[in-house]
């Protein structure tokens, strides 16, 4: 899939106007939203356009797959957050972001 993508262009390409008009139902429309054809009876003009660049681009990701990774990375990381709340982790683990005693925690644990 990364060898299909290029690279964005280093000057930006001149916007061109791009309509078809649908001479059975008398409407104009503009074919790249519209996988190419007249939205009310099906025509397909030739030489036009499917979609646009960004457009064509975002329906070659599989969207479930990467918000099913962002999903478990959240997850993950809550269970971090929570796990370390709770001192679920050894006592030579320092927390994340926070200084270390030279103990790994404040205080021993109360055994009393």
């Amino acid at each position: 899939m990364i060898a299909r993508l290029r690279l964005p262009r280093a000057r930006p390409r001149a916007r061109r106007s791009v309509r078809a008009y649908c001479e059975a139902d008398r409407w104009s429309f503009d074919p790249r939203y519209t996988q190419g054809r007249c939205p009310i009876c099906g025509w397909e003009p030739e030489n036009a356009p499917n979609a646009p660049d960004w457009l064509a681009l975002a329906n070659r990701v599989d969207w479930d797959i990467v918000g099913l990774f962002l999903l478990a990375d959240v997850l993950v990381l809550l269970g971090l957050i929570v796990a370390n709340a709770a001192g679920l982790f050894p006592a030579g683990h320092s927390s994340f972001g926070l200084p270390s005693s030279p103990g790994g925690v404040a205080s021993g644990p109360r055994l009393h």
